[in-house]
């Protein structure tokens, strides 16, 4: 339950961290970023055998961060409003749906909200600054709880994870009210959607809470549809000390979680989707999903981190270093207008009731591996050596390079890191894109056609058109294509 919410003003010596108002030139676009701080109470929970929530300590208080980012004119309001699991796996606040999918958002008037997922984050905003974020707390109530084995992420008895839960309630309470507690009521003249999204760990969370908590009668109808992207089908611990035998970031063995009573959709790098275990796509009453999955696609790549972060003066030296990896060239595949795209068909699913289209997987193979008999799955590539399968845009189906979600990484010690999440590309050479399409112009026509051709197909949306036209073709000039 929310007691109280504050604007934490910005000045020319205190501002959010992982502002976007600059990067994005809000002023150009006309909006506005303000962060606020939430102040609640939030409920601490177990797991019965069937993944429903037992209270195991009532009334734990909780200070929370809040990004808002708006139109500046209310008129503007799309009546969508997007709210992001901030991803912590750096120990960062990352807000990653935000960066594959800020244009869209703006284009639209679409009200953007970032929320801390997870404690993790805590240390970096008190080091960026004490003053400003001395309150955020997600207090542990029992710290002498046993540390349970084989935790993915360090575990830090200061604070407890499992809040979460009712902080997205409270968030999603918070948003639909019509007073001083909502910092969008201005906004509330036209009817009111709210996206539950989260990148990569957040999927996790997600599931969790869809799974546990936003189907029981008493939560129905706080999130009108859901954004999974780059994650996969398993549950999160419902709590920092809960037993990963029964649930982990990747774990719970024979669960597949899929399918919410609101719309569902799914969005995979090939960098997840061969562990990311979705089931098929439904339409069943109680069970709506969709799995997008987008070939020539990595899950860290040359827009939302290479470029994003670069130079960022709010990070420390190590986290805003380009690419590292020693193989070709950082993977720069065109995947962010495939992130507009499945934010329409979501919109469209929840506000008219079109059912998501249907979209082709990425073709795969079984492999047996002759030693261990063991059994895993490889993706199929085609004659370039890309993916097959999936949506595809132009940059597939008239490639210029072959497209990796890996990377090897030098180390200081001189080893090398093999980082499966950071994607490379090795491009053509001139003489071979030359041999193969002829002149750049000739290219550009090439990829007008196979462009218009995937707006039919639905994979493209008739607004993108032109810009990934143009990207594709810049990416085949600076490989030497002329």
């Amino acid at each position: 339950m929310v007691e109280k919410i504050r604007l934490v003003p910005t000045t020319e010596t205190s501002h959010p961290f992982a502002r976007a108002d600059v990067k994005c030139n809000f002023k150009e676009n006309g909006y506005v970023e303000d962060e606020y701080f939430v102040y609640g109470k939030a409920n601490l929970y177990d797991a019965n055998p069937d993944e429903r929530p037992v209270v195991i300590v009532e009334n734990v208080p909780y200070v929370n961060r809040m990004l808002v980012r708006r139109p500046a004119d209310p008129a503007r309001f799309s009546g969508n409003v997007v709210i992001e699991l901030l991803n912590p796996t750096a120990h960062i606040d990352i807000d990653r749906i935000w960066v594959n999918t800020w244009r869209y958002f703006v284009r639209h008037g679409d009200i953007y909200i970032g929320i801390v997922s997870k404690p993790d984050v805590f240390d970096s905003l008190y080091t960026f600054d004490k003053e400003r974020y001395g309150e955020i707390n997600w207090p542990n109530p029992l710290p002498d709880r046993k540390e349970p084995k084989g935790l993915m992420f360090p575990l830090n008895v200061q604070w407890e994870n499992g809040l979460l839960w009712d902080i997205m309630t409270d968030c999603g309470k918070i948003l639909r009210r019509n007073d001083e507690l909502n910092p969008i009521a201005a906004y509330m003249n036209t009817k009111v959607y709210l996206y539950m999204t989260g990148w990569s760990q957040c999927t996790g969370f997600i599931n969790r809470y869809v799974r546990s908590f936003a189907q029981t009668k008493e939560l129905k109808g706080i999130f009108d549809g859901y954004l999974n992207a780059g994650g996969g089908a398993k549950l999160t611990p419902i709590n920092s000390y809960a037993n990963y035998a029964r649930g982990g970031i990747f774990g719970m063995e024979g669960w597949s979680v899929f399918g919410a009573d609101v719309p569902f959709i799914a969005l995979n790098t090939e960098s997840e989707n061969k562990m990311a275990a979705w089931g098929d796509d439904s339409d069943v009453p109680g069970d709506l999903f969709r799995s997008y999955q987008m070939p020539g696609s990595s899950h860290d790549e040359k827009n939302n981190l290479d470029d994003w972060y670069r130079d960022d003066p709010d990070l420390a030296p190590e986290r805003r270093q380009p690419y590292r990896g020693l193989e070709g060239e950082v993977n720069n595949y065109p995947y962010t207008y495939l992130f507009h795209m499945t934010m329409a068909r979501l919109y469209a699913w929840v506000r008219d009731g079109v059912p998501a289209p249907h979209m082709p997987r990425i073709e795969m193979e079984r492999i047996r591996d002759e030693e261990t008999g063991d059994y895993h799955y490889e993706n199929l590539k085609d004659a370039f050596g890309n993916a097959k399968g999936g949506i595809r845009t132009a940059a597939l189906d008239f490639p210029t390079a072959r497209y990796y979600n890996w990377c090897n990484e030098p180390q200081p010690d001189g080893t090398l890191r093999h980082n499966w999440l950071y994607g490379h590309a090795d491009p053509f050479s001139p003489a071979l894109m030359k041999e193969l399409y002829g002149s750049l112009e000739n290219y550009r026509a090439l990829v007008a056609k196979s462009t218009a051709l995937d707006v039919q197909k639905g994979f493209v949306l008739p607004e993108d058109e032109e810009d990934i036209v143009n990207e594709i073709v810049q990416m085949a000039e600076a490989r030497g294509l002329h």
